[in-house]
């Protein structure tokens, strides 16, 4: 009866202490979920049936991580306090039932920032369990950032590393930074998670993390503050249909402004595109410039549009009526663009916005261009019955202008 008492005090302790760090308790409340505090050891236990035995993890971007569709950076206030840098979704699998727990101990992200003057601090991890990729204050802050350089270590609260099996787990990334250098549109920051940056257990050791390239989330920039007019993608930046939904109006982009140094007005605005057989005229029939008085991403008021197009043309400049789109100094307002295509078969293209592009009542340099949309793509199988094919009319027209464009970061 001792001996086998023995055995089963020692396995109890061995599951314990199979990790790099021990789980140490002196009450059921100090252990996660699965685990209960052994007196003896002073360490939680796991319980047998409730922790999986074993796991694959695989980390990917979140669903509702900010995005930088449409831009290169996204341009924040100085200071950017608890911005939310990026949002990790971390799924788990096989691991044996969907009741089961497996155990989430420790995350790192580097950290990039340029230039040097540039301080951050103020790291945590906040579990996302609603997933709408911001800290809402039900939320629990998992772990402490502690920085080693430009590595940012997360050692997740002990009582708080139980997570269900074969269910996706997001987390935030959150820091602040800032600067007491003079401001210009070139300073840029971002985290980065790789594949091995984070640890696991399960019942019989550690789980195994699939290997996947380095996930970088996007570039934050401070807006400048001297001379800059802010005109960037929105927030809320669209996605390029499929083809199959490609004929018909769409919003093709989503335009944040801000009027940094002084006030100041949006007085005519180009787009261009470029692509395969594609021009105003042909594939896009109607451009429009709309309002967005929500940030939502969608049409209000439109206040410029063109749609008689005399000959096919590469790009069309929009004139905006009289204080339409005036705004004081710092303040913000949102614009959508929006186009109704009809395209044909291969045909193709990107619509975009350059610093030239932009006509502001008092000149000023432009921060956030180049603004520009993922490819437009009709791309379907000529036997497809929903394929429109180039009509016969227009053998002609729209041929490719041998040019190209390259844009440099």
């Amino acid at each position: 009866m001792k001996k086998s008492a023995l055995i089963l005090v020692f396995s109890m302790f061995f599951v314990s202490l199979f990790a790099e760090s021990p789980w140490s308790c002196s009450q059921d409340g100090d252990c996660p979920e699965g685990t209960t505090c052994d007196s003896a050891s002073s360490s939680c236990v796991m319980t047998k049936g409730k922790v999986a035995d074993y796991a694959t993890i695989t980390l990917s971007i979140g669903e509702n991580s900010p995005s930088s569709l449409g831009t290169d950076r996204i341009f924040v206030s100085q200071p950017a306090n608890d911005l939310v840098l990026g949002q990790l979704a971390v799924n788990s699998y096989t691991g044996g039932g969907e009741d089961k727990l497996y155990f989430i101990t420790e995350l790192s992200a580097d950290i990039s920032v340029y230039p040097s003057s540039i301080t951050f601090g103020n790291f945590k991890l906040v579990h996302d369990e609603n997933g709408n990729g911001k800290a809402d204050p039900s939320e629990r802050t998992v772990a402490k950032g502690v920085g080693e350089g430009y590595s940012m270590k997360f050692e997740i609260e002990q009582k708080y590393q139980a997570f269900k099996m074969n269910k996706v787990e997001n987390f935030l990334i959150i820091g602040s930074f800032s600067t007491d250098k003079e401001l210009n549109d070139i300073a840029k920051f971002n985290a980065t998670v790789k594949s091995d940056y984070i640890k696991t257990r399960t019942y019989s050791g550690e789980g195994a993390v699939a290997a996947t390239s380095p996930i970088v989330f996007p570039s934050f920039a401070f807006e400048p503050e001297k001379g800059y007019f802010l005109l960037s993608a929105g927030k809320n930046f669209p996605k390029a249909p499929v083809w199959k939904e490609m004929n018909k109006e769409h919003e093709i982009m989503q335009l944040r402004l801000k009027a940094l140094d002084g006030a100041n007005e949006l007085l005519t605005l180009k787009i261009e595109l470029y692509g395969t057989a594609v021009s105003f005229g042909n594939g896009v029939e109607k451009i429009s410039l709309c309002t967005d008085p929500n940030g939502s991403g969608k049409c209000g008021e439109v206040i410029a549009e063109l749609s008689d197009f005399e000959e096919n043309q590469q790009s069309v400049s929009l004139q905006i009526p009289a204080g339409k789109v005036s705004l004081n100094e710092g303040e913000e307002k949102y614009l959508v663009v929006k186009a109704v295509l009809n395209f044909y078969k291969d045909q193709n293209t990107y619509f975009y916005i350059t610093e030239s592009d932009v006509t502001l009542k008092t000149k000023q340099k432009i921060a956030g261009t180049t603004v520009k949309t993922e490819n437009f793509k009709y791309s379907c199988k000529e036997d497809d019955p929903d394929c429109r094919l180039k009509p016969e009319e227009n053998q002609e027209e729209g041929g490719d202008s041998g040019c190209s464009i390259l844009f440099v970061d």
